[in-house]
């Protein structure tokens, strides 16, 4: 059964790796660790940790000791940064095509879309990775 909601895949992996290092309280996690941990590609996860690092959000060190650590306390990163970090910003919807292509007068959807996007950027925005630590 087809799911309702999907994110894009770099964005789930993002959020999940920033979750992961938020758990290590320390030393540095290598990104074929973190692929390991979420079943990932390295390749496309080491894209996506370089994301979050030319946001800020991750530092780096590279070798073969190297590995990525937060840049900040989990405490002080949202879920928000993360995502837009990886995907750019979140930009409200009112349709599904983007362009109102079916050439309807109203949506088929009403106002769900925008009360979906405002719902799911508030979430984002309030939780923090200290929030999703197990």
């Amino acid at each position: 059964m087809p799911k309702l909601l999907r994110l894009p895949e770099a964005a789930s992996l993002g959020l999940h790796a920033a979750v992961l290092l938020a758990g290590r309280h320390e030393g540095l996690v290598s990104v074929h660790e973190l692929a390991a941990s979420l079943k990932a590609s390295e390749a496309h996860l080491a894209k996506v940790m370089q994301r979050l690092v030319k946001a800020g959000l991750v530092h780096s060190t590279r070798g073969p000791h190297g590995g990525f650590v937060l840049a900040r306390p989990a405490d002080e990163i949202s879920l928000i940064e993360v995502y837009e970090a990886v995907e750019g910003p979140v930009e409200p919807s009112r349709c599904v095509f983007g362009n109102g292509a079916c050439g309807r007068a109203s949506c088929i959807f009403g106002g769900f879309l925008g009360e979906f996007d405002t719902r799911f950027r508030e979430y984002l925005a309030k939780a923090r990775l200290s929030d999703l630590v197990a």
